[in-house]
């Protein structure tokens, strides 16, 4: 029963096949001209894209060559005001330099003022005073010379001044450090 299955569908398939002419050849131009429009759009997608790379390449390039300019400027910018920094650090340290050599000058001559001056006239001059520039004022004189101006002194005067100079330098103002809550323009401020 198999074989005469198979051999009836082996007949009907040579019959079938038999009567349908085909034409290979037709076949084949058509599918190769197909392949021809397939190969001609691949082609032109091809030279679209090397297109499109030489576009991006040279675009590359040249923001590459501006970004090279750019840091060099900038480079060249940066070398500018590091010298310029340099040269006001310089300036600056020798006018702090002739800042000091002024300040020691004119200490010195203050420090010399009231080392010579009487002990009751210097108590009274350093009494009325800012603290904090007659501890300064104090802090260089002669030891000798503190305790007997110190002793001229009001006591309280006496004591804020020996407070002060106990704790050293810096000198600051107590009354000037606090300050009072008032609205602003207040007599209070």
């Amino acid at each position: 029963m198999l074989r005469s299955l198979f051999a009836l569908f082996f007949a009907t398939a040579w019959i079938f096949a038999y009567d349908i002419p085909v034409d290979c050849t037709q076949i084949f131009e058509a599918r190769k001209a197909e392949i021809q429009k397939e190969l001609e759009i691949v082609d032109e997608q091809r030279q679209a894209l090397e297109a499109f790379r030489a576009s991006v390449y040279a675009n590359y390039e040249e923001n590459l060559a501006k970004l090279a300019k750019k840091e060099s400027d900038i480079n060249a910018s940066m070398r500018q005001i590091e010298k310029k920094n340099k040269d006001a650090e310089a300036k600056i340290a020798n006018y702090q330099k002739i800042l000091d050599e002024l300040k020691a000058n004119t200490g010195d001559k203050l420090v010399q003022a009231y080392a010579k001056m009487k002990d009751q006239a210097a108590a009274d001059v350093l009494t009325q005073m800012a603290r904090s520039k007659a501890a300064a004022i104090i802090s260089a004189l002669d030891p000798k010379k503190i305790s007997t101006i110190m002793a001229k002194m009001d006591p309280g005067v006496a004591s804020e001044l020996t407070t002060m100079l106990h704790d050293g330098p810096p000198y600051i103002d107590k009354a000037k450090d606090q300050k009072v809550d008032a609205p602003e323009g207040s007599l209070l401020n």
